[in-house]
């Protein structure tokens, strides 16, 4: 019997109509051509601890995006949904040469999503795969970064939280932009994607506080 489910069931309990036997939605990855909202899939890019990155084109405007997907179970939670939407605008309003754009953000059939400007390139943590940097170029990538996060502050009083290699990309000319400010909290707004009492972080990469 073929079952069909909703986005929003990956990894959940589902039953048969038929023969009513419990089976588990299986998680798999988005294949190409697959639609989510104004999104076509094109190819999978990584996956870490906040869902998939897919490279994707945005249909209306015929450009290719980076497209993270919100784990199922994260966006399964009441009301996580509109404090993830509203964060994302927080991070839209941000215009700066080395932080990510964001462009969209919604959801379809369950799934969250979140559209952002494709960097070609690698991780900084890719990078460093190869071993460590020399001082003076671990000198010229901080920099740039902490005049991003300065400006995401005294733009929005957004704060990451969650600073790493892994969410550091370099282009193809390695200049480096600052990643995943959709995660970001806005001390602005009473109501945050995170609730109180919550850890927010890579434990390798938190400050001791």
């Amino acid at each position: 019997t073929l079952l069909q489910a909703a986005g929003s069931a990956i990894g959940a309990h589902v039953e048969c109509p038929k023969c009513r036997h419990q089976t588990t939605v299986p998680k798999t990855r988005f294949a190409p051509r697959t639609r989510i909202g104004n999104f076509e899939i094109t190819r999978f890019i990584g996956a870490g601890g906040m869902g998939e990155v897919y490279a994707a084109r945005q249909l209306t405007l015929e450009r290719e995006v980076a497209l993270k997907i919100l784990p199922t179970e994260f966006a399964a939670k009441p009301g996580v949904s509109d404090r993830f939407l509203k964060e994302v605008r927080l991070a839209a309003r941000l215009e700066h040469p080395h932080i990510v754009a964001a462009f969209d953000a919604g959801e379809d059939d369950g799934l969250l999503f979140m559209a952002m400007s494709l960097v070609r390139g690698e991780s900084l943590g890719d990078r460093l795969k190869n071993g460590a940097m020399p001082e003076r170029d671990a000198l010229r990538l901080i920099r740039p970064l902490v005049a991003a996060l300065e400006y995401a502050w005294t733009h929005g009083q957004i704060v990451h939280r969650d600073i790493k290699p892994a969410n550091i990309l370099l282009d193809e000319e390695g200049k480096a932009r600052l990643a995943d400010m959709g995660l970001s909290k806005s001390l602005e707004e009473q109501e945050a994607l995170t609730m109180s009492g919550m850890v927010m972080g890579t434990p390798n990469y938190m400050s001791p506080e």
